[in-house]
């Protein structure tokens, strides 16, 4: 009965873990789009009204992200019902979302090894991958960075660049 009590309290743990990192991840990579420049390059070619899904299989709590004029924005689009260029990401695992999430596992290897569900444009993925990819070199420390990234790019005043990002948590 403990033992049950335990994983039951565990799974609950992982479930918050995830959902909060969801959100970190969410409301970063928005401000990282719009105030850095390496973020901004690779997220710039996606069309307006695109709106990006990342969800974890049986878990409600989901990323939702939008593009509108030019813009990105974390949350459901005000006219959702109309979204011209959907992009639903699903880890399929809740197990791989919370190693990725939590920086044990860099997402282009969990995207490569059929880890992820894709329903949408492969392309929009790619760039949503590197997007993800240069916001981990940001604002994580190399120790951690370099493992989990094809290539390393050894971003210039990194710290500043990361405190700007991570203001965004606080100011929005």
């Amino acid at each position: 009965m403990q033992t049950r009590m335990f994983e039951s309290a565990a799974a609950l743990g992982r479930r918050l873990w995830i959902a909060t990192l969801l959100w970190v991840i969410g409301r970063t990579l928005c401000r990282a789009a719009r105030v850095d420049e390496a973020v901004r390059q690779e997220l710039a070619p996606l069309p307006d009204g695109l709106t990006i899904r990342l969800e974890v299989a049986g878990l409600n709590q989901a990323l939702i992200i939008h593009k509108a004029a030019g813009n990105w924005q974390c949350g459901a689009q005000p006219h959702a019902s109309g979204d011209l260029h959907p992009l639903r990401v699903r880890f399929k695992h809740q197990g791989i979302a919370f190693r990725a999430l939590s920086f044990r596992l860099g997402v282009n290897q969990a995207f490569s090894e059929n880890r992820l569900l894709v329903e949408g444009d492969l392309t929009v993925a790619m760039h949503l991958v590197r997007g993800l990819e240069q916001l981990q070199s940001l604002i994580l420390p190399a120790f951690i960075a370099r493992p989990l990234l094809r290539h390393y790019p050894a971003p210039t005043n990194k710290l500043g660049r990361a405190c700007n990002i991570y203001l965004g948590l606080v100011t929005g």
